[in-house]
C-alpha cells in the first residue's frame, strides 16, 4: 500500500492512488503515520468505532515528542529562531535549552497548584517564552488557553472566565512596529485567577522534569474563534489525535526534509500558531522561526531580511500580508537572496489571482510550489491543498488530504467523516461535534477535480485570516448610548479579503458635526470589547433595517447591498421594503470620512 509522503502530494495519478487508500482503509492509513510518534503504549487501533474515539489504548505525551525526544538526539539544533521588532533582535533556542524552559515553567505552575486538565491561560506576544507555556502545560497535562496578545481586556476575561481558567501566564510589555505595548496593564484586576507574570518570576535551577503521560481522549488545548451566539466559542481539541494529524498534514503537503529551515508569520493566538509554527515543526524536529514585530517595520523587508538571513526553505504567510508587501518597490525584495526557498505557503483566507501571481513570481522566481491551505480551528490541520508541483491554479485550494471525505452541499463546503483533527467539543456555546457531517460553513464550488472556496456563508467576517462574529461586533456597536440597533456584514476588501460594513440605525438625530463623536464612540467601542484587529471599515448611518415578519434581519439582502450587486434576491419577506432603496444610496454617497474609519 502506498504512503509514501515524499511522492504522494506531488501528482495526481500518486495523489489518487493514496487518496483511494486512506478512504478505504483508514485504519492503515493512519496507524502508517502514528509510528512517527514515539509511545508509551502503543494504540490497538487509530479509530475505535464503539468508543468513538482515536487511537484508543495509545499513551504518549505531546510535550515529549515535540521537545524530550529531540533533546536527546539533536540538543544544540536550533528549536526556536526568534526576531524582534528592531533590525538585529534575534535569539536561538537550541531544543536543549528549550526543554530547560519548558521544565522551569511546568514546575512554575505544578508548584502554584495546576492539576491534569486545569485550564492554563497564555497572553503573550510571539515569544519563545509563549511557545514554552503552551508545551510547559502539554506537559503536565493541563490545558492552555492561549489569548492574542492584541485581544481586549473585555475580550481576555470573557475567554478565561467561561473557559473556567485557573492561571493565567503573561509577561509585563513587548514591541512591535516601534511602540511599546504595555500587556500586564490590560490584565482585568478582578479575575480572581493566579496571575503568573514570567518577568517577575524567580526560576530554581533544581527542578523535577516531570511527564504527566497521555491517554487518547485526554485535552490539549481550547481556543477560541467567532460564534453563532454573538459571543466567540471555544474550541476544545485533544491531545494525541490533533498531534497525529498536525504532524501528518505538514509532513506530507509540505514534503518536509530534515534539514529545512521552516518560517510561518502567524501568531499563537491563531491555530495556525498552534498547529504550524509550534507542534507540526517540533513534533519533526526542525527548526520553526517566529516573528513578532511588524514586516514593515522599520524597513518593508523584514520578511526577506530572515529569509535571507536563515536560508528558510518553507515559508508560510498570509494573503493579506502578501497584499500588502505587493505594494512596495520591487527593489526591497530583490536586494535579498532568497534563494533558499524550496515551498510557499498561505493560510487564513483564499488569495487572489494577482497576488498569487506576485508570490510565485517575486518570492519564489517561478520555483516554489504554492500551498494554498484551506482549514479552520474546528479541523485542527489542513483540509484542502493543491498538489505540490508548479503547474498549480492560482486561488484554488486543492485537493482534500488523504482520509478526508468533503461534498459541497447547497454551495457548502462539508466533511462527511471522522478524522482525527476535528475538535472534540465547544465550550461555552451549546454546541457538539457532529462527527458525520461537519458543516464548514464556507461556500465552495467545484474547479474540475479541485475545489475552490467562495468564502463565508455564515455571520462570520474574515478580516485578514481572523475570524470575528458579525454577532460580536453589533454587540459592540449597540453599547452606544445613540445607537438604537445595528447589522454588521462582511464586504470584499482588496488587501484583508474581507472587512466589517456597519449599518447603524441611530436613537437621535444628531448635527452634521456630531457624527464623528458617535464613529469615534462605534470604533472605540469595538475594539475595547474585541481587539484592536476589530472595527468596521464603514459604517452607514441608515433610518431603518430591513426585516422580515418576525423581526429578523435580512442580513444576506444587507450583504448584497454593501457588496454593490445589481441583482438582489427576491424580497417577499421583507416587510419594510421601501428602506432598501434608501440602503442602497447610503453606502454609494458619502457623508463624512475621518481617518480612523471610512463612514459612508
Amino acid at each position: 500500500m502506498l504512503f509514501e509522503h515524499e511522492i504522494a502530494w506531488e501528482n495526481d495519478r500518486v495523489y489518487e492512488e493514496v487518496y483511494r487508500n486512506s478512504i478505504d482503509f483508514p485504519n492503515e492509513f493512519w496507524m502508517q503515520y502514528a509510528q512517527d510518534i514515539e509511545w508509551k503504549r502503543i494504540p490497538n487501533l487509530a479509530y475505535d468505532n464503539e468508543k468513538k474515539e482515536w487511537l484508543s489504548g495509545g499513551i504518549s505525551n505531546v510535550c515529549y515528542n515535540c521537545v524530550d525526544r529531540h533533546a536527546d538526539k539533536i540538543p544544540e539544533k536550533a528549536a526556536i529562531i526568534w526576531y524582534g521588532d528592531e533590525y538585529g533582535e534575534r535569539r536561538e533556542i537550541s531544543y536543549a535549552k528549550l526543554q530547560k524552559m519548558v521544565i522551569q515553567i511546568s514546575s512554575i505552575l505544578k508548584g502554584r497548584g495546576i492539576k491534569k486538565n486545569d485550564v492554563v491561560g497564555i497572553y503573550m506576544p510571539m515569544i519563545p517564552e509563549a511557545i514554552a507555556s503552551m508545551l510547559a502545560c502539554a506537559r503536565i497535562g493541563a490545558i492552555h488557553l492561549v489569548v492574542f496578545a492584541g485581544f481586549s481586556p473585555e475580550a481576555l476575561k470573557y475567554r478565561l472566565t467561561t473557559s473556567n481558567a485557573k492561571a493565567l501566564l503573561t509577561i509585563n510589555s513587548f514591541r512591535r512596529g516601534g511602540k511599546e505595548i504595555e500587556l500586564a496593564k490590560n490584565i482585568p484586576n478582578e479575575l480572581g485567577i493566579d496571575i503568573i507574570n514570567l518577568d517577575n518570576i524567580q526560576y530554581h535551577k533544581n527542578v523535577i522534569p516531570d511527564i504527566d503521560w497521555q491517554n487518547s481522549d485526554d485535552d490539549l488545548f481550547i481556543l477560541y474563534t467567532s460564534g453563532s451566539s454573538g459571543k466567540p466559542k471555544g474550541v476544545l481539541h485533544s491531545a494525541l489525535p490533533y498531534m497525529l494529524y498536525v504532524a501528518t498534514t505538514f509532513k506530507v503537503i509540505f514534503g518536509i526534509q530534515p534539514d529545512d529551515v521552516y518560517f510561518c508569520t502567524s501568531d499563537i493566538g491563531w491555530i495556525t500558531g498552534h498547529s504550524y509554527i509550534t507542534y507540526a515543526p517540533l513534533f519533526h524536529g526542525l527548526t520553526t522561526v517566529i516573528f513578532s514585530g511588524s514586516p514593515t517595520y522599520p524597513e518593508a523587508d523584514r520578511y526577506w531580511q530572515i529569509i535571507e538571513q536563515e536560508k528558510v526553505s518553507i515559508f508560510y504567510t498570509a494573503p493579506t500580508a502578501i497584499r500588502s508587501l505587493q505594494m512596495f518597490n520591487k527593489k526591497i525584495i530583490k536586494k535579498h537572496d532568497l534563494s533558499s526557498l524550496r515551498v510557499l505557503g498561505t493560510v487564513g483566507e483564499p488569495i487572489n489571482k494577482s497576488a498569487w501571481k506576485w508570490y510565485f513570481e517575486t518570492v519564489g522566481n517561478k520555483k516554489c510550489p504554492i500551498m494554498d491551505t484551506w482549514w479552520q480551528t474546528e479541523t485542527g490541520g489542513i483540509i484542502l491543498a493543491p498538489l505540490r508541483n508548479i503547474n498549480q491554479k492560482p486561488g484554488i485550494a486543492g485537493k482534500p488530504f488523504f482520509g478526508i471525505e468533503t461534498d459541497i452541499i447547497e454551495g457548502e463546503l462539508v466533511i462527511k467523516n471522522e478524522f482525527p483533527g476535528l475538535y472534540k467539543a465547544i465550550v461555552s456555546e451549546c454546541a457538539t461535534a457532529d462527527n458525520a457531517l461537519y458543516k464548514t460553513g464556507d461556500g465552495a464550488v467545484y474547479e474540475g477535480s479541485d475545489i475552490k472556496i467562495k468564502g463565508r456563508m455564515d455571520d462570520v467576517i474574515n478580516i485578514s485570516g481572523h475570524r470575528l462574529g458579525t454577532a460580536e461586533f453589533e454587540c459592540a456597536i449597540n453599547k452606544i448610548s445613540e445607537v438604537q440597533e445595528s447589522a454588521v456584514v462582511a464586504v470584499s476588501d482588496d488587501l484583508k479579503g474581507q472587512t466589517a460594513f456597519a449599518f447603524v440605525v441611530l436613537t437621535v438625530t444628531p448635527e452634521r458635526d456630531d457624527f464623528a463623536q458617535i464613529v469615534k464612540k462605534i470604533v472605540s467601542s469595538t475594539r475595547n470589547s474585541i481587539g484592536s484587529i476589530a472595527k468596521p471599515d464603514y459604517i452607514s448611518f441608515v433610518p431603518d433595517l430591513p426585516k422580515t415578519r418576525s423581526g429578523k434581519i435580512v442580513r444576506k439582502l444587507l450583504r448584497d447591498i454593501a457588496n454593490g450587486a445589481e441583482n438582489l434576491p427576491e424580497l417577499h419577506s421583507v416587510i419594510n421594503s421601501e428602506v432598501i432603496d434608501v440602503l442602497k444610496v447610503s453606502v454609494k454617497n458619502p457623508i463624512f470620512c475621518p481617518d480612523m474609519c471610512k463612514l459612508k
